[in-house]
C-alpha cells in the first residue's frame, strides 16, 4: 500500500465518525486481589508500538492479578489495528474504566471519541502516561483542541500532557530527546529520594531499549527512577559520559481537568513505553506495581507479585510509520494464549530505509521479518557518494 494510499483510506475513514465501531479487546481476570476492578488502556501511537505493549501488559493485570482489562486501539476502516489512526471506536468503554492507562501519540480524533478522554478527567479518575501520552494530543480540532501538546492559552497551556502528566514535548519548557533513539538505550534505577517508595519494591534496576527523554517533572512531582544513557542500544556498562543522569519517571497526587477544576487522583509517568521495553522483567514490574499504586492498592504490593508474560511476546521494533504488524484485529489478540502480535502477521514495509537502519540491531526480529518476506530486498542501497565512486572505477 503507498502513502498516498493509505492517507485516502485513513480520510475516508474518518468521513464514516464514530458510527464505525469494533468491540474493545478485553480480558478478563478470574480471580486475584484486582477481581471487580475494570482497567482500560488507551493505545494509539505512531512509533513506539502501544498496539504491543498495552496487550502484553494487560494479560498480565487479568490473568495473573483477576482484574478486567480492556484495550481500545486505533483502527482502520476495516477493524484492523491501526497505529496512528484517526478513530478509536468503543472509547465509551472509558465510562466503565476504574484506572486508565494512556498510551498515545498526536491524537486527532473525532469530537464524539476525544469527549469520552475528557469525561474520565472531568470524573477524576486515577491515570498513567506512558512515553509519548506527554504529547498525547496533535492537531486536534474544534471544542478539544485545548488537549493538544502546543495549546498555548492560558486556561489549559500545554495540554493533556502538561496538565495532567506534567510535562509537554518542549525543549526549553517540557520534555525532549536525551540521547540517540534507535541507537543508545538506558539503564534506570531510583532517585535517592524514592529508594523506599513502594512502586519501586522488588526492582533494583530496569532497562529500556527506547531512547532516553530529558523530562522536566512538575513541582508537585514524587520523582521516582533517573535514567543513564549508554553508548550501546543492548544493555552495557558503556555509559555515555556526555549525558548525566536525568529524571525519568514520578507521581503526582493532582491534576487539572479540561474544565480547569483540580482533580485529586494519582497519576504515575513513565518515559519508557516501547514494547521492546517489556522484554525486561523488571520493566514489567515496575508497571505492575504503579498501576497497584494508582489504584490505592499498596499494601497489595510485595516483591513476589507476579509480572511473567501472559502467551507469546515478539516485540517489534519501534519506529515511525513502520514495521509495525498489518491485518491484525482485536480479536486475534482476544485468547490469554495468543501472541502479541500473531507470529503470522506480515510487517508494514513501505518505509525500507528506515527498517534498513533498525534491523542489524535487532537480529531475532530480522529473521522474523525476512522470512514473512521472502520477496522483499533487505539489502541496504549505498550511499550515493559511494554508488558514484564505483561507476567511475568500472569505467
Amino acid at each position: 500500500m503507498t502513502k498516498m494510499h493509505k492517507n485516502l483510506l485513513l480520510s475516508a475513514f474518518c468521513l464514516l465518525g464514530s458510527k464505525v465501531s469494533a468491540a474493545p479487546l478485553v480480558y478478563e481476570g478470574e480471580g486475584g486481589v484486582g477481581k471487580g476492578k475494570h482497567i482500560v488502556f488507551v493505545a494509539n501511537d505512531h512509533e513506539y508500538r502501544s498496539e504491543e505493549t498495552c496487550p502484553a501488559l494487560a494479560k498480565i493485570l487479568a490473568k495473573h492479578h483477576g482484574f478486567k482489562c480492556s484495550v481500545v486501539f486505533g483502527l482502520d476502516e476495516e477493524g484492523n489495528i491501526l497505529p496512528g489512526s484517526k478513530q478509536m471506536p468503543d472509547l465509551d468503554v472509558l465510562k466503565q474504566a476504574d484506572f486508565v492507562v494512556l498510551f498515545t501519540r498526536f491524537l486527532d480524533l473525532p469530537e464524539d471519541q476525544a469527549q469520552h478522554i475528557v469525561d474520565y478527567l472531568e470524573r477524576g479518575g486515577p491515570i498513567a502516561g506512558m512515553r509519548t501520552s506527554t504529547h498525547a494530543f496533535n492537531d486536534q480540532k474544534g471544542k478539544w483542541s485545548i488537549l493538544n501538546f502546543d495549546y498555548k492559552g492560558e486556561d489549559y497551556n500545554g495540554g493533556l500532557g502538561k496538565q495532567v502528566f506534567g510535562n509537554t514535548w518542549n525543549k526549553q519548557s517540557g520534555q525532549s530527546h536525551y540521547g540517540q533513539n534507535h541507537r543508545e538505550g538506558g539503564v534506570y534505577t531510583a532517585e535517592e529520594s524514592a529508594k523506599e517508595h513502594v512502586i519501586l519494591t522488588g526492582i533494583e534496576s530496569f532497562y529500556g531499549k527506547n531512547g532516553a527523554y530529558k523530562s522536566q517533572p512538575p513541582a508537585d512531582a514524587t520523582k521516582l527512577v533517573k535514567v543513564q544513557v549508554l553508548k550501546t542500544f543492548e544493555r552495557s556498562d558503556n555509559v555515555n559520559t556526555q549525558k548525566p543522569e536525568v529524571n525519568a519517571g514520578w507521581t503526582r497526587d493532582s491534576y487539572t481537568a479540561p474544565s480547569g477544576e483540580k482533580k485529586d487522583a494519582r497519576v504515575f509517568y513513565t518515559s519508557i513505553g516501547a514494547s521492546e521495553d517489556f522484554l525486561d522483567a523488571s520493566s514489567r514490574r515496575y508497571f505492575v506495581n504503579a498501576a497497584f499504586w494508582c489504584m490505592g492498592m499498596e499494601k497489595d504490593i510485595t516483591p513476589e507479585l507476579k509480572v511473567d508474560i501472559v502467551g507469546g511476546f515478539e516485540p517489534s521494533a519501534y519506529m515511525t510509520d513502520a514495521l509495525y504488524r498489518i491485518n491484525v484485529k482485536p480479536a486475534d489478540l482476544a485468547d490469554f494464549n495468543s501472541s502479541v502480535m500473531p507470529k503470522d502477521a506480515p510487517f508494514f514495509l513501505e518505509k525500507m530505509d528506515r527498517v534498513l537502519r533498525v534491523l542489524p540491531a535487532r537480529p531475532q526480529l530480522e529473521e522474523r521479518v525476512k522470512a514473512l518476506h521472502p520477496d522483499v530486498s533487505f539489502v541496504k542501497p549505498a550511499p550515493k557518494a559511494k554508488r558514484e565512486k564505483a561507476k567511475k572505477s568500472v569505467k
